[in-house]
């Protein structure tokens, strides 16, 4: 409980005027902390609906329904890789790993060291790679270069890709299976179903849980 002095110095606090020098540093500090987090929001909003490596306008990238979901059956595949003809028949009853990647992304280039040492961990496993960008990573806002073959081939070649990489001209793999950034990666287990699907960088250790829940 509060007692008159008490009372008194608050009354005196309240009154107190803040100095003008004071007023003026806080409120400068104010306007650049709100313009700092405005900065943050618009490279955040910028990263996430735009090609990064080509500063590619939202409205020419196509649109890809959302992830699908931890739980549900895997949409089938037929991919036909440069040697063979991957299907769901030919995956069926052993788990895989699917990642929806970019070539000009430098978050999918990061990620070919972490499926390389995921590989290494677990020999037996499945891995594939399948293109989910219409363009070639030397595109540019005044030259849309189309994504190629000789373009995988040559990401395989520059970042060691020792699994299948899959030039998907038609993206027909993104628009199946739901795509919200590059790169995107499924889990699939033995009985065809997600057990795992996030985009983004992911940690050795988070893919390699989600491997073991999925049967290897």
């Amino acid at each position: 409980m509060s007692t008159p002095a008490d009372r008194g110095r608050n009354k005196i606090q309240r009154q107190t005027p803040v100095p003008k020098k004071w007023r003026g540093s806080t409120l400068v500090s104010a306007i650049v902390a709100a313009l700092a987090v405005l900065g943050i929001i618009a490279y955040a909003w910028h990263s996430h609906n735009s090609v990064p490596g080509a500063a590619v306008a939202t409205d020419v990238q196509p649109t890809f329904p959302p992830l699908a979901k931890v739980g549900s059956q895997a949409s089938p595949l037929t991919l036909k890789a440069p040697l063979d003809t991957i299907t769901s028949a030919s995956l069926a009853g052993k788990p895989y790993v699917l990642e929806i990647f970019a070539t000009w992304c430098p978050h999918c280039q990061r990620m070919t060291s972490v499926l390389k040492a995921l590989q290494k961990q677990f020999p037996d496993l499945t891995i594939l790679s399948v293109t989910g960008s219409p363009y070639a990573k030397d595109s540019t806002p005044d030259s849309m270069i189309p994504e190629s073959q000789q373009d995988v081939d040559a990401f395989d070649s520059q970042f060691k890709v020792t699994w299948p990489t899959i030039y998907d001209k038609d993206l027909t793999v993104a628009r199946s299976w739901g795509l919200e950034g590059f790169p995107t990666i499924y889990v699939v287990d033995k009985k065809g179903k997600i057990v795992f699907a996030r985009s983004g960088e992911i940690k050795q250790r988070v893919l390699a849980d989600a491997v073991r829940k999925a049967g290897a």
